[in-house]
């Protein structure tokens, strides 16, 4: 769109006072004569290019609407390029498959607490306790074999992934991978923890 401070301003005037101002140039500036001609072109009162006026005003114009736009799109792209640092599927698969159901939970929250998922944060909480209680109960029926185990974690892995987080998250989200040597140190204390009460508590 061809525009500069009085455009405006011309836009409000008659026909008649257009023509007026077009006839009495010396009494206006090169820039609301410019305005003037491109309204007349506008209306059809003259033919478009048939009157030049200081091209350079156009061209100036021009550029800083380029540089205007050019300005929004970087800083659209860099917005939409800017990917959130998140914790990836597979350091969930590994903390669930070597910790359990719930240590993997643990990280999918962060996640959705980084991209604002209040509600799935709670969803994912409910699901990793009761699953975590349900697996406990259950292995104290069934065999107690390391093979049973990795299996309801690999369980409890893909309803985490496949179901919480490509629902919540998306399955082709875009992220930068978040380091897992915080989280990794809390669970192996939290393991060694339990070990040592396991071993003080049972005779």
């Amino acid at each position: 769109m061809r525009a500069n401070n009085f455009t405006q301003n011309m836009l409000k005037k008659s026909n008649a006072e257009l023509e007026n101002i077009l006839e009495d140039k010396k009494m206006y500036t090169d820039e609301a004569i410019q305005a003037v001609i491109w309204e007349l072109e506008n209306r059809n009162i003259i033919e478009k290019g048939s009157i030049t006026q200081n091209p350079v005003i156009f061209e100036k114009d021009v550029l800083i609407e380029e540089k205007e736009l050019d300005k929004a799109h970087r800083e659209a792209s860099s917005e939409v390029t800017v990917s959130p640092i998140l914790y990836s599927k597979r350091a969930i698969q590994g903390f669930t498959i070597f910790f359990s159901t719930l240590f993997g939970a643990v990280l999918l929250m962060s996640n959705l607490k980084k991209m604002n998922k209040p509600k799935a944060r709670v969803e994912v909480l409910v699901f990793g306790i009761s699953y975590t209680f349900l697996t406990i109960i259950l292995l104290d029926y069934l065999p107690k074999t390391f093979f049973l185990t990795i299996l309801f974690n690999l369980v409890g892995y893909a309803v985490l992934v496949e179901y919480f987080w490509n629902k919540n998250l998306g399955k082709e989200l875009q992220h930068q991978k978040k380091q897992i040597s915080k989280p990794l140190i809390i669970s192996f204390a939290i393991l060694v923890l339990l070990v040592l009460l396991q071993f003080y508590i049972v005779p």
